[in-house]
């Protein structure tokens, strides 16, 4: 009965500490015409600003008229986020207009009470950084187009407890802070001997969007790593730290385990890059 206690106590002081809802908030602070991407409001999002001299989606400009282009960032993760935003257009450099360029930011954590949003960060960024574009040299109207991409990297932990021997087979949620990727497991325990082997059927799924890649974004995997308290999880798709990503992956893991009615703490941890772009379309004409 003491180590039941013990055990017991240790689970609900990780929950404790990573509580959080699996799925991501819907509806963003923004919402204006154009640039907002459709990704469900995890880690951070942006949009487009409009305006009298802000390009955006579906404005018409003029020929040799200043712009600027506006963009909100919001953070929906209760984690601070750093990382770097990046611009260009369609249009030939010596037309002028929108060059490419990438630039840092680092927006603090959104406002939670308990496991609800209250607020987003924000951050607004303006390109460029001083003054303002305009595009010259263009012989005829032309539809053009800009692209916006954000990234960062991600790290997130999901939790669960795991009983062993009983239920043989369940379907395991795990607790974690809204995020691009969600995890959850499909658990059947057997027999052997005097002990009970667990075997868990990992499903590793992104939300919205996003493009989830290796930290350096140089790779389609994410790290993968866990902690069973005193127990190992051998997971032999697991290599070298990480599984290969794109949108879904499944994964099998086993432990073995005294076959002694408890639950056993389990976290996973996913360490990532995140990438978000949008495109928005606009009319260059030779007079307003």
């Amino acid at each position: 009965m003491g180590k039941e206690v013990i055990v017991s106590a240790l689970i609900l002081s990780v929950l404790l500490v990573i509580s959080g809802v699996d799925e991501c908030p819907q509806g963003g602070s923004f919402g204006g015409i154009g640039g907002k991407t459709e990704a469900p409001k995890c880690g951070v999002d942006f949009a487009v600003q409009t305006g009298l001299d802000k390009l955006s989606e579906g404005k018409t400009i003029a020929l040799g008229s200043t712009f600027i282009v506006d963009v909100l960032l919001e953070n929906f993760d209760s984690e601070p986020k750093s990382g770097e935003i990046c611009i260009r257009d369609e249009i030939t450099d010596s037309s002028g207009g929108i060059l490419s360029e990438c630039r840092a930011f680092n927006m603090p954590a959104a406002t939670y009470i308990g496991d609800t949003l209250e607020s987003p960060a924000t951050l607004d960024i303006t390109f460029p950084d001083t003054g303002y574009y305009k595009y010259e040299n263009i012989p005829i109207d032309i539809d053009s187009k800009a692209h916006i991409s954000i990234s960062y990297t991600q790290q997130t932990a999901y939790s669960s407890a795991i009983k062993v021997p009983l239920p043989e087979s369940e379907i395991i949620s795990f607790t974690q802070k809204p995020s691009p990727v969600t995890v959850t497991a499909e658990k059947t325990i057997t027999s052997i001997e005097d002990s009970a082997k667990l075997n868990l059927k990992f499903t590793i799924s992104k939300q919205g969007n996003y493009n989830i890649s290796s930290r350096d974004f140089k790779r389609e995997a994410i790290g993968f790593s866990s902690n069973f308290g005193g127990y190992n999880l051998d997971c032999p798709e697991v290599q070298q730290g990480f599984i290969d990503f794109k949108s879904t992956k499944f994964i099998s893991c086993s432990a073995l385990l005294p076959r002694e009615q408890i639950s056993h703490p389990l976290i996973i941890y996913l360490d990532y890059g995140v990438k978000l772009s949008k495109d928005f379309s606009f009319k260059i004409v030779k007079t307003a």
